[in-house]
């Protein structure tokens, strides 16, 4: 009998955790596995969204209440009651208020519960008191996918002893794509949210661009910063220099012509846009934010460069540093070298025997 697969997140909206949900659901489809996408909330039309295979099976739970508790509630028990009736195998949930809501939810179920932490469990949970129930409501999983060793020692032993950490899969565009002969300007891929903080990074190349004026900074992503951000480009007088583009649908090509990605976060995971300028094979810089994804990335100084998070200064010495250095593009062969451990056939791998196979025990 086919065994049945549920996968949850909030929506397919786009967004790094988001894009390794939709890599996931649809290779596990297409191995022939009976699999559930469920979402918090029904697409709008006008938010674009991760490609689904139409052999998914998609579910909102679409809840409306004005009280988030109330909300939350009714959204437990209905991703149960989906559960139970569907006879699923085995759920992943990925982020945290669904990582909770699907714990609480199948409280008691006979399938097998993997959680996933995308992101800074700080950020995502929280400290103190709210730490310490995270830690409870996680001891009801049986698996637990992390990216990064700091993510992973905000839980208890007992959770790290039934988990593993999986690195996001970087798509074979960007293995392919082969670097221009003479690259130029700073690139950065993001959403325009307070975290990525490009606002550090433009105010960095404020700094250097007199020095470099063939160099310019272009920014590709969409968010809610947008008029912000653009509004500090004109007070910096960066309107010839900095360029925000908005969303492109030729990242792989836009890499291969940059001299450098800077990624400027202030926390992260795994961040995927570093992942993929790593597999172009773009000497990189990014910012050694919590919990850890970069580090774990980037050898320092051998796959590209880290820089302490929120320093201006500091950044606009490392642009200056590489953007003069004639031998900046072994980092880029280098890092190229690093990123064939992010291949989507060894990552896809990695989750087939972590759900299919059970629980290898134990952080490596």
């Amino acid at each position: 009998m086919q065994r049945k697969y549920v996968f949850y997140i909030d929506s397919m909206q786009l967004g790094g955790a988001n894009r390794v949900m939709a890599n996931l659901v649809n290779h596990f489809s297409s191995m022939g596995a009976g699999v559930i996408l469920i979402n918090d909330i029904a697409p709008d039309k006008d938010v674009p969204e991760y490609e689904i295979m139409d052999s998914v099976k998609r579910i909102f739970l679409d809840i409306h209440e004005k009280s988030s508790v109330l909300s939350n509630i009714k959204r437990i028990f209905k991703l149960r009651k989906i559960i139970k009736t569907e006879h699923i195998d085995t759920v992943v949930s990925f982020m945290g208020p669904p990582n909770i809501r699907m714990l609480l939810a199948t409280m008691g179920l006979k399938c097998r519960k993997i959680v996933s932490v995308r992101n800074d469990p700080y950020k995502e949970y929280g400290d103190g008191l709210v730490k310490k129930v995270t830690n409870i409501i996680f001891g009801l999983a049986d698996g637990c996918v992390f990216q990064t060793k700091d993510a992973a020692e905000y839980f208890s032993e007992k959770i790290q002893r039934k988990s593993k950490i999986i690195f996001n899969p970087v798509g074979k565009q960007f293995y392919g794509v082969k670097r221009v002969d003479n690259p130029h300007n700073i690139v950065t891929v993001g959403r325009l949210f307070s975290q990525k903080n490009h606002a550090l990074l433009i105010k960095a190349f404020s700094k250097i661009a007199h020095e470099f004026p063939d160099e310019n900074l272009i920014i590709y992503g969409e968010g809610a910063l947008r008029f912000e951000l653009e509004d500090l480009v004109k007070r910096l007088g960066l309107e010839n220099r900095v360029f925000l583009p908005g969303s492109s649908s030729n990242i792989p090509e836009k890499l291969a012509e940059a001299k450098l990605f800077v990624l400027s976060s202030d926390y992260e995971g795994m961040p995927n846009a570093l992942m993929e300028a790593m597999a172009v094979g773009v000497p990189v810089i990014s910012t050694d934010c919590p919990c850890g994804g970069p580090k774990m990335l980037v050898r320092d100084g051998v796959d590209g460069l880290l820089v302490p998070c929120g320093d201006a200064d500091y950044l606009a010495n490392t642009l200056c540093q590489k953007l003069d250095d004639k031998k900046r593009e072994n980092m880029g062969i280098s890092a190229k070298q690093k990123a064939e451990i992010f291949r989507e056939d060894i990552v896809y791998r990695q989750w087939e025997n972590f759900v299919f196979s059970g629980i290898e025990e134990g952080i490596e």
